[in-house]
């Protein structure tokens, strides 16, 4: 028996404790992503994403709900929040607050709606402490409101810079370029 015919019919389920891969948004708002997925065991949430394998193929039972545009702003106004102005967690915290203001304030169900995978209550939960969230939550949340690939890049970039200077972390310096 092939490895597809002993896959087909199961049930799988997108692991919670793992980074999705390859996050992008199409222009139409479509959301996509690679994850892990494990063999489902047990009942599974109904707002969990289930997943079929037949001949080889996935098939979501749970389809994420699209990512409306946000229009940017007009020439010479520029009020999207810019994460790698952050110097502590804190403020990271506050431009992850600001970018949902800017990107029209969706509820934290709409947010975990749109990217099909975690719950409304961590969004929730991270907006209200004022240290870092996890790189898998920031990449959801970003991608929840509509940010494109080279915008969460400026969001990842601040939180590996943050990540440094955690409590037991190794501190990571910004030297100026020589010449």
């Amino acid at each position: 028996m092939g490895y597809r015919s002993a896959l087909k019919d199961t049930q799988y389920v997108i692991r919670n404790d793992v980074r999705p891969r390859n996050v992008r948004v199409e222009p139409d708002g479509t959301v996509w992503a690679e994850f892990r997925i494990v063999p489902a065991r047990g009942s599974v949430s109904p707002n969990h994403p289930v997943f079929v394998l037949a001949a080889g193929e996935a098939h979501q039972g749970a389809l994420p709900q699209p990512v409306p545009a946000v229009p940017e702003d007009v020439p010479g106004w520029n009020c999207k929040p810019d994460p790698l102005g952050a110097s502590t967690p804190a403020e990271f915290v506050d431009m992850m607050r600001r970018y949902r203001r800017w990107a029209g304030n969706p509820s934290f169900r709409d947010m975990a709606s749109r990217v099909g995978v975690g719950s409304p209550s961590r969004f929730c939960e991270a907006l209200k402490q004022d240290r870092l969230p996890t790189f898998a939550l920031l990449n959801a949340f970003v991608v929840s409101l509509g940010g494109t690939g080279e915008y969460f890049q400026r969001w990842a970039t601040a939180w590996r810079a943050l990540d440094g200077q955690a409590p037991g972390r190794p501190v990571m310096l910004m030297l100026p370029s020589a010449g």
